[in-house]
């Protein structure tokens, strides 16, 4: 596996840590749109993936 894929693969574990995280629980917003980017985060790291097997 490439090394972009295992740092994509990295930042997709920490995103939902940082959107559960004290200092984001009254910004709503905030979370919301790293939980999207996690979503796409996921989409782009399994076609990646995908491509390359």
């Amino acid at each position: 596996m490439s090394i972009y894929v295992q740092t994509l693969e990295t930042l997709f574990k920490t995103l939902p840590n940082i959107a559960d995280s004290e200092a984001l629980q009254q910004h709503n917003q905030a979370q919301a749109e790293i939980m999207s980017a996690y979503e796409h985060l996921d989409r782009a790291v399994t076609r990646l993936v995908v491509e390359h097997v």
